[in-house]
């Protein structure tokens, strides 16, 4: 089972994850309510579907005043939203996230998987941030650093350390690293999950470590033990 962007960051927000302020909106109204609600002048208006590439298909607009909050939400919500994920047919946008804007210094990748060939999780982190992490795998598969974990076991302190050294990560940022790493960690285990990605992981200029973006799988054998996150379920995503 699948979750949207915004109900992943709301897990990581409770999780001790930095994520943006942001609202979801399904209207233009309730788009303009949490623009209203945010108080920033720049924010970014996010389409929120099951798939990735959405910036590149349109799906992804800064808005630095509340007409054009109307205007991007107007045009985003009820496009067909065509990725490199959707298929040439697309996926109809029913809800926007309403988010305040990051000043980004540098952007990352994070993840965490099951990895069945030894039955073993993997947490696994990359400079290549902004990047669809198969195209890193594939042409530059050094730039992926990963610590394993095993199966009863939690990430550790000194692994979630190295992560954020293979970052090239300094000073306070290690720091803030750390702790979103073992965040994360804590989100994997405690919600069942199969699959968390963060891309991009980001850096701000003020050297925060932020979540910009929220990928979750879930084991669908364990939805039983979470009937929140059932409660999440989009069903019109899996039609």
């Amino acid at each position: 089972m699948k979750i949207h962007e915004y109900q992943g960051k709301e897990l990581f927000r409770n999780a001790g994850v930095p994520v943006p302020d942001g609202y979801p909106a399904f209207s233009v109204a309730e788009a303009i309510d949490a623009f209203k609600k945010l108080r920033k002048q720049t924010v970014v208006v996010k389409a929120q579907i099951h798939a990735g590439g959405r910036g590149k298909g349109g799906g992804i607009k800064i808005a630095n005043s509340r007409e054009e909050v109307q205007v991007y939400a107007d045009n985003i919500l009820g496009m067909d939203l065509i990725t490199s994920q959707t298929g040439p047919e697309g996926k109809c946008v029913q809800r926007l996230l309403i988010e305040e804007a990051s000043y980004i210094a540098r952007e990352m990748y994070a993840g965490i998987v099951l990895d069945r060939s030894n039955s073993k999780f993997v947490f696994m982190v990359s400079t290549e941030g902004g990047v669809e992490i198969e195209k890193v795998a594939a042409e530059t598969p050094e730039k992926i650093v990963k610590e394993w974990i095993e199966p009863n076991e939690n990430l550790k302190t000194n692994q979630a350390r190295k992560l954020a050294f293979a970052l090239e990560l300094t000073g306070t940022q290690v720091k803030h690293a750390v702790k979103t790493f073992l965040s994360l960690w804590k989100v994997f285990k405690e919600y069942d999950c199969s699959l968390i990605e963060i891309n991009p992981l980001v850096v701000t200029k003020t050297d925060e470590v932020i979540a910009l973006d929220a990928k979750i799988n879930f084991d669908d054998n364990a939805l039983f033990r979470h009937p929140d996150i059932q409660e999440m379920r989009d069903l019109s995503e899996e039609e």
